[in-house]
């Protein structure tokens, strides 16, 4: 339902510019087509951005799609989307665990986040483990683990984004509280907190 999808984008942008948000995170195509190609994702995904943007733009509102699912984690994807819809309105919410768990090797997460790095607008820091991380894996072939605690090396993250200018938040997205108690989950959020302060130096 592209219609109602963009009816509610719309909706949500109005609210974030009544309450003096500059950034709103959006999920691009969260579930296979038949029949779809890239091409037709993206096509399909570009086309409603625009729509959204030339409302969005008016009340200062930049949109951030999250590499979130089987669809916008492909780094093929993002760049195609990026480059159609060739606006400064559109950025990323990056999530640091979601190409880890896409099923990209640690090295190729690196390398995606260096090369979308000038158009972050919004993160989600997280954090996973895998026995295979330096392979190509199947999605979900991972275990959540605390920001401080998983392979990722958030710091060469952090760096990536400080090199191209990013000055906004760092939002923590811890998700392996469920495997703690609610006291654990208190002392583990709090040690995210102080790692991701130590890596701002």
């Amino acid at each position: 339902d592209v219609k109602g999808e963009i009816e509610y984008v719309l909706k949500a942008g109005q609210a974030a510019a009544d309450l003096g948000v500059k950034v709103a995170r959006i999920n691009a195509l969260m579930r296979e087509a038949p029949g779809f190609t890239l091409g037709k994702y993206v096509e399909r995904a570009a086309s409603s951005i625009k729509t959204c943007n030339r409302s969005l733009a008016k009340l200062g509102i930049c949109l951030a799609v999250e590499n979130h699912g089987v669809i916008a984690n492909s780094r093929e994807f993002l760049r195609g989307l990026l480059e159609e819809v060739g606006s400064d309105n559109l950025g990323l919410t990056l999530d640091t665990g979601n190409f880890y768990w896409f099923g990209y090797p640690i090295q190729e997460v690196y390398d995606i986040v260096q090369e979308f790095a000038g158009y972050v607008k919004h993160t989600h820091i997280k954090n996973a483990i895998t026995e295979r991380k330096a392979e190509r894996r199947k999605p979900r072939d991972i275990v959540m683990a605390p920001l401080y605690e998983g392979d990722l090396n958030l710091k060469l993250v952090v760096d990536a984004l400080k090199r191209a200018g990013y000055d906004h938040d760092l939002t923590i997205e811890d998700e392996s509280l469920g495997r703690f108690s609610l006291e654990e989950r208190r002392k583990v959020l709090k040690k995210d907190a102080d790692f991701l302060r130590s890596l701002l130096g």
